[in-house]
């Protein structure tokens, strides 16, 4: 299985048989989705999206990686927020890659799908 991945993985970036690796811009989201109160926020897409919007406008990356790392939370932020992710690949025609670190549960997995 571990060839499977790495022919799939140099298909999608077939600089990797070349000279360099691909830059890869990374975007963490950790933590409980929503507003959590007035002084604590938690990932809601006006957080994000100034983020997710510089690491989908770097022309040189073929793809955009996501680490979530969540509880989950507030689905209509979740939901927000995965729509904005899917527009900006579609935009920039970008691959979006997602790893999952100790928690994706909820609007997490919803963001990951």
């Amino acid at each position: 299985m571990l060839e499977t991945i790495r022919d799939a993985f140099r298909r999608v970036f077939p600089a990797l048989g070349g000279s360099g690796a691909p830059l890869i811009p990374v975007v963490r989201l950790t933590g409980t989705i929503g507003k959590m109160s007035r002084f604590q926020s938690g990932l809601t897409l006006s957080s994000v999206a100034p983020l997710l919007k510089k690491a989908f406008a770097i022309k040189a990356a073929p793809a955009v990686a996501l680490v979530i790392d969540s509880p989950g939370g507030s689905a209509v932020q979740s939901h927000l927020i995965y729509k904005r992710i899917r527009a900006l690949a579609a935009e920039h025609d970008k691959t979006v890659l997602v790893f999952v670190e100790d928690v994706c549960a909820s609007g997490g997995y919803m963001i990951a799908c």
